[in-house]
């Protein structure tokens, strides 16, 4: 929230007149935890006086007093932040989409706790449709060190798909070149095709639908959308890539498990994003 001020006050005053649904010890606890900023630096005294001109921004502060993520954080130390990323979200900018990302949202949540000091860096991407574990980088050396190490990583997600594998248990492998219709198809590598393979296994079957754990050994684009579409098992609600079935309203796919080396302590790290509503079956359906 922005607020432009039109005339003297102290910074208590205005935050009173504005935010009138909010008690004087809230305000106060907002202004120690640095909730509020006078004209971009943080603002901890209630008695500051303002002048025409200056602007005040006040950040989304929890009950606590403490700064609200905004998506659940799966796993967070100095080097590393992951969090729940929604369905329907980019990861990233593109050119017709700039501050409505994950990364823009927790770049801003990191910045705000550190009150400027942090920032975060790309480390993977998640398709907009997809949701599930998305991690971020809290320096530039993490972030390359974690990247040249990715391919040991264990990427693991939920999909529900229409109909059945032909196997309970198998892998698709091919090459996949991406369109000026920014949707993925099946090309020779002498046409530019990427060589991508993924592995899949049924959790359980539905009378129309079956439940996969899919895990990645490539990392590319629309990958496992691609691949089930060829395996004669689109995704529920991926009509892009030939889905019948839109009720569920979203692309049925979540990343619920990332396994990966940390790249300062050597650890290896499980993150879990535990998948539920719509890849869990209250009943056989």
């Amino acid at each position: 929230m922005r607020i432009n001020v039109k005339k003297p006050a102290s910074l208590m005053e205005l935050l009173q007149e504005k935010l009138d649904t909010a008690t004087k010890s809230r305000l106060k606890k907002m202004l120690a935890h640095g909730g509020i900023r006078v004209d971009g630096g943080v603002a901890t005294h209630p008695d500051t006086l303002l002048k025409p001109g200056q602007y005040v921004e006040v950040l989304h502060i929890g009950p606590e007093g403490r700064i609200t993520p905004p998506f659940p954080i799966l796993f967070e130390d100095r080097w590393l932040i992951a969090i729940n990323k929604p369905e329907g979200m980019l990861s990233i900018s593109t050119e017709t989409a700039f501050d409505h990302t994950a990364y823009r949202k927790v770049n801003k949540y990191v910045e705000d706790v550190t009150q400027g000091h942090g920032r975060v860096y790309v480390v993977h991407r998640l398709d907009r449709e997809v949701s599930g574990i998305l991690l971020f980088a809290k320096t530039l050396a993490v972030k390359k060190a974690l990247q040249a190490n990715w391919k040991t990583a264990e990427k693991l997600y939920a999909a529900l798909v229409e109909g059945r594998p032909p196997m309970p248990r198998g892998t698709v492998r091919g090459y996949l070149k991406e369109a000026k219709d920014l949707k993925v198809y099946p090309a020779d590598r002498d046409a530019g095709g990427r060589f991508c393979v993924t592995h899949y296994q049924v959790l359980e079957e539905r009378s129309r639908h079956t439940l996969l754990e899919i895990r990645l050994e490539t990392g590319r684009k629309n990958q496992i959308r691609a691949h089930m579409a060829q395996l004669g098992c689109p995704i529920v609600g991926d009509q892009k890539y030939g889905a019948k079935d839109g009720s569920l309203r979203r692309v049925a796919l979540h990343a619920f498990r990332l396994t990966f080396t940390h790249p300062v302590s050597t650890e290896r790290i499980t993150i879990e994003s535990p998948f539920a509503g719509v890849f869990r079956s209250r009943k056989k359906r």
